[in-house]
């Protein structure tokens, strides 16, 4: 299944091999090869939905502060790029924010292009901040401000990744190491010491 939001790059690369075949076969072929690895990139697999507070994104996490309640994931281009919810939620705000596009392992991607949602639930507050990076350049929402959530539903898109950061409330117990890697959906990111772990 392809990505809401990349269903176009694909669309259009399989559309120039056929109008590329009757002229240029080696043309063809590197329009089939562009297809394939759109296809590759913007693959949206289904997922079995994890225990606890799950991860938003698929990749490594790059940096962990539990003081912060942080965890934060660099996508590299080979992840899936669908973000999804962390836990069953209401969102209360979505903020767009325009900046840079310096690459998402660099200090200086606090300054770049971003879209935060804030999530209430029944364990507190989660706020998922999606960040674009040198190659990504546009962030795809699925979601609207006042949506309920269920937990591991689909947020949006990050056109050929990038980071996300989870801040998570103080009732959860991280579970993940920097390093470690991660699924959107899946892998379970904290526990709750007051709450379902469902």
């Amino acid at each position: 299944m392809i990505a809401r939001g990349g269903r176009a790059f694909v669309g259009l690369s399989v559309l120039a091999i056929a109008v590329a075949y009757p002229f240029s076969l080696a043309a063809s072929i590197a329009f089939a090869v562009l297809a394939g690895f759109f296809m590759i990139v913007f693959r949206d697999p289904g997922r079995k939905i994890g225990r606890g507070i799950v991860s938003p994104a698929d990749g490594v996490v790059r940096e962990v502060d539990p003081e912060k309640g942080l965890v934060s994931i660099y996508l590299a281009l080979r992840n899936v790029h669908v973000t999804r919810a962390p836990a069953q939620s209401r969102i209360e705000t979505v903020t767009l924010t325009p900046g840079t596009h310096a690459p998402a392992f660099s200090r200086k991607t606090l300054g770049n292009e971003r879209a935060e949602l804030r999530l209430s639930s029944d364990l507190g507050q989660i706020t998922v901040v999606e960040m674009t990076g040198a190659i990504a350049r546009r962030i795809v929402l699925y979601v609207r401000t006042g949506q309920t959530l269920s937990k591991g539903e689909k947020l949006g898109l990050i056109r050929f990744g990038s980071r996300v950061d989870v801040f998570l409330p103080g009732t959860a117990t991280i579970r993940v190491a920097k390093g470690d890697r991660v699924r959107a959906g899946v892998t379970t990111i904290a526990g709750v010491t007051d709450g379902p772990m469902e």
